[in-house]
């Protein structure tokens, strides 16, 4: 029952929905505080109960007030006084207006103030929605996309591997730098073919010393392929780069012979 009781300003003020309309009326049939209120509210709004009479201006006035304008004349009371046709009907006797029931007279500011506070923000919300409406029908702008950042890859050298004595296979490297690391690529061809875990394996080479640098394994034509970034940790200057065939591709140091080689 509360909830009906807080509808009583939007019912009096026509907001509610059809159907809350309805909920609401079967609530005042049983509810007489709302009836009382609702009573209060329209005595507060309706017409004052009185009125007055519509007469129309004696003739010769107009002309009068005109020529007292023109002429200057200020004395416009002597004037009208000389019409002896009234100007306007007396109010109604105060006997003829019913007296007004007295009820609750310290409620019904507090009902006025919260009708008008209920107009008020009816119309600024009313307002804001049709300052707003246009603004969301208007397109966004598409943002740019992000732009990728471009690296650049530079060819910093480039050697043909030489075969050791009895291998006709033949091999190119090259180091490429790219993001500031150097990227070791090696492309074979007419390789031995290998058997059960065997792996070709590249290597280069510091003072006798090897370091690992890219496992692969050939084709059925013996060609084959690796790309290694020679990342590690420390600077080095490789004198040596070359390729062995080895039992497996775990091997951490040089176990079979040198296939291809050349200084670099």
């Amino acid at each position: 029952m509360a909830k009906q009781c807080e509808r009583l300003i939007d019912y009096f003020n026509n907001h509610l929905t059809e159907r809350e309309r309805e909920e609401f009326e079967l609530h005042l049939i049983e509810c007489a505080s709302c009836q009382e209120e609702l009573a209060e509210l329209e005595e507060l709004t309706m017409d004052l109960p009185f009125g007055v009479d519509i007469v129309e201006p004696p003739e010769g006035m107009k002309a009068r007030v005109l020529s007292n304008v023109t002429n200057g004349n200020s004395d416009m009371e002597d004037a009208q006084s000389s019409d002896k046709t009234p100007k306007v009907t007396d109010i109604k006797d105060k006997k003829d207006i019913p007296p007004l029931k007295k009820k609750k007279s310290w409620y019904k500011p507090l009902i006025a103030a919260t009708l008008t506070l209920s107009l008020v923000g009816n119309g600024m919300a009313l307002i804001y929605l049709n300052h707003e409406e246009p603004d969301s029908a208007e397109p966004s702008e598409p943002s740019e996309p992000e732009q990728e950042e471009v690296t650049l890859d530079t060819l910093r050298q480039k050697h043909t591997l030489q075969p050791s004595e009895g291998v006709s296979a033949q091999a190119t490297a090259l180091m490429i730098e790219q993001n500031n690391n150097i990227n070791l690529v090696i492309q074979a061809e007419d390789l031995p073919p290998l058997s059960g875990e065997e792996a070709y394996q590249v290597w280069v080479l510091e003072d006798g010393k090897p370091y690992r640098a890219g496992t692969f394994v050939s084709s059925e034509d013996g060609s084959g392929a690796v790309s290694y970034v020679m990342d590690y940790g420390e600077e080095y200057n490789f004198d040596t780069i070359a390729i062995t065939k080895e039992p497996n591709a775990n091997s951490q140091q040089p176990q079979g012979d040198i296939l291809l080689s050349s200084p670099l």
